[in-house]
């Protein structure tokens, strides 16, 4: 789980950035980012979505 995009619910903004960078800008324990992600395969708050690029990665979604 190197890189996450986190995409801002309100705004549609999405930056991909570190697991801690992650929670800074979230607010959410690095470690419930985790959980959620390795349960459901993404993080949903709120306020924002954070998907784990590598997983999305491996299933072809940024393909070109």
């Amino acid at each position: 789980m190197d890189y996450l995009l986190v995409t801002d619910n309100a705004t549609g903004d999405a930056r991909v950035m570190s697991l801690a960078d992650a929670a800074f800008q979230t607010l959410t324990d690095a470690d419930d980012i985790v959980r959620a992600i390795a349960i459901s395969g993404i993080c949903i708050s709120i306020d924002f979505t954070i998907v784990d690029m590598e997983a999305a990665d491996e299933i072809g979604v940024f393909a070109a």
